[in-house]
């Protein structure tokens, strides 16, 4: 064989391995596919200079709003993790999801000890002026002009929101700012802040074009955000709505949105949202049925119109899951009772310390009241229920084992 044929042979090898035939260096050459490259790492005053961007951009939406990267309970907080329209994917441990979520790393009902003391929080909707005034004086936290630096002071308490953060009002973003800054916050003085899903974020999530969930798509455009992206998941924040819990239990109480759990056991509750959620998006009904989990009404209210004897279903309901007490929001207007009582509207309300009414129609865009959060407090004694409102009085609702 004679050298040139030879040479020719190693020069192509070479020019194949080279960068410029787009291989890296002793590798060989691999079909050009087009896959963008990740962002650069934002920096804490790439942040800052991020978040003061998109609030300038935004001047009529309250609280210098901005895309929260997730912090649930299931995932270490970063407080610092404040992301705007053009931000990078989020971090590792807080994945964009290929599916509809994790539910080992986010389960549809998380379950946790009870604290000495528990702060409820019924339907915001919107009004982080007012979730700010009611947070203050129960001396929960402090939510100044800039949602992001929201303060948390409640130490090792917890503070259960019950969903329908958003929508109605136009202040969501906000409020949703403002709820993961505690949230980050909270476990360094041993407390917490969760979360829950309402019906408004479910059905955002599963039909964000539609006008029922208007106020909260407007408010995304107006902060260069896309609806549908974030419902689909493709944005941090719309990563944390989608993974956020459609029920809680801590000890002897359990937390939902509209309240009725058809009588099943957790696992029963657990296995039944999963399946249909996979199978149905967030329009499954088990959600957003009229007597689903997350939309049950209250005229009549549920647990009354099988006709059955009321106090025997909710203690069975309750029973099922395991607990003693039922916690609701959803719906904030005058119920009137089979038994001749009537919860007026606005006000938080209990039937027999089983279940407990805590949506007071606080924001502006429905206007029943100015708030008011429910303060379990548990001791030796048993547990005590008070009502605490915007002014700082707080009135006993209920007390029992």
């Amino acid at each position: 064989m004679s050298r040139l044929p030879l040479l020719v042979l190693l020069s192509l090898a070479l020019a194949a391995c080279s960068p410029a035939a787009g291989g890296a260096p002793g590798t060989a050459a691999v079909p050009d596919v087009a896959q963008a490259a990740p962002d650069a790492a934002v920096t804490p005053p790439d942040i800052i200079e991020l978040a003061a961007d998109l609030a300038d951009t935004a001047p009529d939406v309250p609280g210098k709003l901005s895309d929260v990267a997730p912090l649930v309970d299931a995932v270490p907080p970063k407080p610092d993790a404040i992301v705007a329209k053009d931000a990078p994917p989020p971090a590792p441990d807080v994945p964009v999801s290929t599916g509809i979520r994790d539910w080992t790393q986010y389960p549809a009902v998380a379950q946790a000890e009870a604290p000495t003391d528990l702060w409820v929080l019924g339907d915001v909707h919107g009004d982080v002026d007012r979730l700010a005034a009611l947070l203050a004086a129960a001396g929960v936290a402090q939510i100044p002009a800039d949602a992001t630096q929201a303060k948390w002071q409640a130490g090792p308490a917890t503070l259960v929101a019950l969903g329908d953060l958003i929508d109605k009002g136009t202040q969501g973003l906000a409020v949703l700012a403002a709820v993961q800054a505690l949230q980050a916050q909270a476990p360094a003085q041993g407390g917490a802040v969760r979360v829950l899903m309402g019906n408004h974020e479910a059905e955002f999530l599963a039909h964000p074009e539609e006008t029922k969930v208007s106020e909260f798509a407007t408010e995304l455009t107006q902060a260069g955000l896309d609806p549908v992206a974030v419902a689909a998941g493709k944005t941090p924040l719309g990563q944390w709505l989608r993974n956020l819990p459609m029920g809680l239990r801590l000890g002897t109480w359990f937390f939902c949105h509209a309240g009725d759990t058809q009588g099943l056991t957790l696992a029963q509750l657990e296995t039944t949202i999963e399946q249909g959620v996979e199978a149905q998006g967030f329009a499954a009904p088990v959600l957003i049925d009229p007597a689903s989990l997350l939309e049950a009404r209250l005229d009549p209210p549920w647990w009354e119109a099988s006709g059955a004897d009321p106090q025997k279903t909710l203690a069975d309901r309750a029973a099922a899951l395991g607990v003693q007490h039922l916690v609701q929001g959803h719906q904030p207007g005058k119920v009137a009772f089979a038994d001749g009582t009537t919860r007026k509207a606005g006000h938080l309300f209990q039937k027999y310390g089983s279940i407990f009414l805590v949506d007071a129609g606080m924001s502006q865009a429905v206007d029943d009241s100015p708030g008011a959060l429910l303060h379990i407090h548990h001791d030796a004694t048993g547990d005590q229920a008070y009502v605490v409102k915007p002014d700082g009085t707080s009135k006993l609702l209920w007390s029992g084992p």
